[in-house]
């Protein structure tokens, strides 16, 4: 077998559990995820290193999404290179988990640049509709701003979940919730 075919079936063998994870994020991004993971390891390719071309797709839709006309073709452009980019952010974890190089530092990374998308695309759709129509008003702005600070703030609460699991993975109860005076760190 090849470096990549047996990549391959290592990745497919030590899968994050499918539970609670959304159809795409299962049906399509992992598997692709896991296909360009297991080409990365063949090439020699670093998880920081797939995590540089997913930031690198990304700016790419983003640059798209902010400056080309608003079209069908722009939308079809930028979300390829979206589809591309959330590939290659799977790879990066299965990447370091397949060469047991990841770690805090890389994870960091690979969240930072999550958080950088998300700002930029919403970002991006705001700038294009000021460049390209008459239509933002103060509340066309107001909702786009609201709608990432609801994003960007949903998805920090979700890696803070995940964290503080990591650090205590049992539920809260009422018997060891602290009182309402403890100190919260």
């Amino acid at each position: 077998m090849s470096k990549y075919s047996d990549a391959v079936a290592q990745l497919s063998a030590a899968q994050k559990p499918a539970y609670g994870a959304p159809a795409y994020s299962r049906f399509v991004n992992r598997p692709a995820g896991r296909r360009i993971a297991a080409a990365s390891f063949a090439l020699g390719l670093t998880p920081n290193g797939v995590t540089a071309i997913s930031a690198a797709l990304s700016v790419l839709g983003v640059l798209v999404l902010a400056f080309a006309p608003i079209a069908v073709y722009t939308g079809v452009a930028a979300a390829v290179l979206f589809a591309l980019a959330y590939a290659f952010d799977s790879a990066d974890g299965q990447l370091a988990r397949l060469t047991r190089t990841g770690g805090p530092a890389g994870e960091w990374l690979d969240h930072t640049v999550d958080m950088a998308k998300t700002v930029l695309f919403h970002g991006a759709i705001l700038f294009s509709l000021i460049l390209h129509t008459s239509v933002v008003s103060p509340a066309i702005a107001a909702l786009v701003l609201g709608f990432l600070a609801v994003n960007v703030v949903a998805f920090f609460a979700w890696l803070l979940v995940d964290l503080l699991r990591r650090v205590d993975p049992e539920p809260v109860s009422e018997a060891t919730r602290p009182s309402d005076h403890a100190p919260l760190l």
